[in-house]
């Protein structure tokens, strides 16, 4: 796909100069976001997403592991600790909890993304909540929050994102823990894909072929625009997205801001050391206990 092409995706796209390569041009977003609904987005894909999305990742025994200890390690008492997943999807990590014994609740603002959640045994075990995690319409207090596969950059700016760990450190009870996973930021190469105009496979099967492309990237707002594109039994169908992303140092940022100090930081849910190669990061900020 052209950059002429990549433009007709619609108003939020436009051609600059790309301060990373003088000379060249990148795809670049407006800052006006008006047209994209990321619940829109996320109702369109629930159509593919445990079938595809859902395999593309592979952490989740680990997450809900990783997960699983933090609770039952800062849990008072030995009680049953309480955990709430914002953006809680389909149920991958939110289910298994629930049935190793964990009171869990799960918020997201896309109905097909429930609807498939609630058609899952043991989904009763789930307190299901719609609505926009930003400001979840729960009552703490929780042991544990979290956050995972990017979900906080689903908030496309950087207020959302500050209102949406005020709000989670607000709902969780003193010395509680808000976690949060992400990828590292890497602008050269996010120019480098919205300069390409090529999407990557990311999964195959047979000749149905899953695969994504950045198509714009905006470093200034740090907003990212990705197709993904499903050929399956021969059809195309296309599944646009964009993101706001942060550095973890703005994570941690926006975590003392509500109150909350980071603990430990890793770059997986298996506990890899966290390092200036790692591609991504498993973050526990923990708010202050009652002194």
């Amino acid at each position: 796909m052209e950059i002429a092409e990549r433009r007709a995706l619609g108003p939020a796209a436009r051609v600059v100069a790309n301060p990373a390569l003088p000379g060249t041009e990148v795809l670049a977003l407006m800052a006006d976001l008006d047209g994209y609904d990321p619940s829109a987005a996320a109702d369109g894909l629930a159509e593919i997403y445990d079938r595809w999305v859902v395999g593309l990742q592979d952490d989740g025994d680990d997450a809900v592991a990783f997960l699983a200890g933090l609770a039952e390690r800062i849990t008072p008492g030995g009680g049953r600790p309480r955990l709430l997943e914002l953006g809680v999807g389909s149920g991958r990590i939110a289910l298994p909890l629930a049935r190793a014994g964990f009171a869990v609740t799960g918020v997201d603002a896309s109905e097909p993304m429930l609807d498939l959640l609630r058609a899952k045994p043991g989904a009763d075990a789930v307190a299901i909540v719609a609505g926009d995690f930003t400001e979840p319409a729960v009552d703490g207090p929780f042991d544990v929050v979290f956050a995972t596969y990017n979900t906080l950059f689903s908030l496309l700016a950087q207020d959302r994102q500050v209102r949406c760990a005020r709000n989670a450190a607000e709902r969780l009870r003193p010395g509680g823990a808000l976690v949060v996973q992400a990828f590292v930021p890497d602008q050269a190469r996010f120019d480098r894909g919205a300069r390409a105009g090529r999407r990557r496979e990311l999964t195959r099967r047979g000749a149905d072929v899953l695969g994504m492309g950045v198509v714009g990237h905006d470093r200034v707002a740090q907003l990212l625009d990705v197709d993904y594109e499903l050929v399956e039994g021969g059809a195309a169908r296309g599944y646009h997205f964009q993101f706001r992303y942060a550095w973890p140092s703005e994570l941690d940022l926006m975590a003392r801001l509500a109150g909350l100090d980071l603990e430990d930081r890793r770059g997986g849910w298996r506990g890899e050391p966290f390092t200036a190669a790692s591609g991504a990061h498993v973050s526990v900020y923990r708010k202050p206990p009652v002194t």
